[in-house]
């Protein structure tokens, strides 16, 4: 028989193990979000509220009709999902003189995807639901009829991406933009957009119509009412131009192409194209030749018989190059896919395409 002691000691070291086990497990979960949350672990950030109700959190205060914090410098804001301190002068703030309010700016919802899913640009500043409300008080919704009621109804499969390595690289842009649309209860789980992008056989016209392959192939299974879709990247790092405008070959070849194949799109009865314009490729030569080719790109979609949506991410990536483009200088990283995902979803929630 074991004596005592022992049992005693052997107790004492299972007992060990698991407080070990338990403070190693504790650390690794409380440390994982953190670190990856933009809101400084606030989720009631920025969301519309009332003064009357103490629904903010032990963080936030109720300030302006919205959950945020009082500041007087940037520092104080810097936890906040990259916010600034800006002052509110209208009479219902209450705030002293030289205090202001932590927010986010912006130009557009893709801008405030880093905070939720459900945020919105409204007045140059991010906004979320207004808590305990279910109505979205930054898209100034009401109970009733949805304004994308009468757009008609697209199936997941009807939605068809194509296009090159942007895309294809990770296929991250479409992964987020499901995730987008499942947030927006447009998806059900399971659901899914078919993603033919490639990193092969991918330009509009060079050594190929790879573009107009990937479609015709997608379509010989699945007719698409919708397709999102990039093109002429592959034009442009592969082929030559010389002189460097909208008279080289090159670039005319693939403005042809795109017209070509929207107009095969608008006779198999696609009703709405996206076309995701590039940020800026991060090499001189590159960059020259989308220069020239993308106003060409975009006048081919404004008169495109099939209703085109340009979607210019030039505007977003500006000033994130770094952490938003893969050392390559072409395509997105993990971030970059997201934001870009979100560009794209918001310009289909506006024009109600696939909603």
């Amino acid at each position: 028989m074991q004596s005592s002691e022992t049992k005693r000691t052997r107790e004492l070291s299972r007992r060990n193990w698991a407080l070990m086990f338990s403070s190693i497990l504790a650390l690794g979960l409380a440390c994982g979000p953190q670190a990856a949350d933009p809101t400084g672990g606030e989720t009631h950030f920025l969301r519309v509220c009332s003064a009357s109700e103490d629904l903010c959190g032990p963080e936030l205060t109720c300030i302006c009709g919205v959950c945020t914090v009082r500041c007087s410098s940037e520092s104080q804001c810097a936890d906040l999902a990259s916010s600034q301190c800006l002052i509110d002068e209208s009479e219902s703030c209450e705030l002293g003189p030289t205090e202001g309010i932590c927010e986010v700016t912006c130009t557009g919802d893709s801008q405030c995807s880093s905070l939720s899913r459900s945020h919105r640009c409204v007045g140059g500043v991010c906004r979320g639901d207004a808590l305990g409300d279910p109505v979205s008080a930054a898209s100034g919704g009401t109970t009733g009829e949805s304004p994308c009621e009468d757009a008609g109804t697209v199936l997941a499969n009807e939605v068809l991406l194509i296009g090159d390595s942007f895309f294809a690289t990770s296929h991250q842009i479409t992964a987020y933009l499901e995730d987008l649309a499942r947030g927006d209860g447009v998806l059900q789980p399971g659901d899914r957009y078919r993603d033919h992008s490639r990193l092969t056989e991918n330009a509009l016209a060079f050594a190929g119509e790879g573009l107009l392959s990937q479609y015709q192939d997608a379509v010989a299974d699945v007719a698409a009412r919708v397709v999102i879709m990039n093109g002429g990247g592959a034009d442009v790092l592969l082929g030559t131009c010389d002189p460097v405008d909208e008279t080289c070959p090159l670039l005319q070849e693939a403005s042809l192409a795109f017209e070509s194949l929207l107009a095969l799109m608008d006779q198999d009865e696609v009703a709405d194209v996206i076309y995701v314009a590039y940020p800026e490729p991060q090499v001189v030569a590159v960059q020259e030749r989308m220069d020239a080719l993308r106003p060409l790109l975009e006048e081919v979609c404004l008169a495109s018989p099939v209703s085109c949506h340009w979607v210019d991410l030039r505007p977003i990536f500006e000033g994130n190059y770094e952490t938003y483009i893969l050392a390559d200088g072409f395509n997105p990283t993990s971030v970059g896919s997201q934001v870009s995902a979100a560009a794209i979803w918001d310009a289909m929630r506006k024009a109600c395409i696939a909603q």
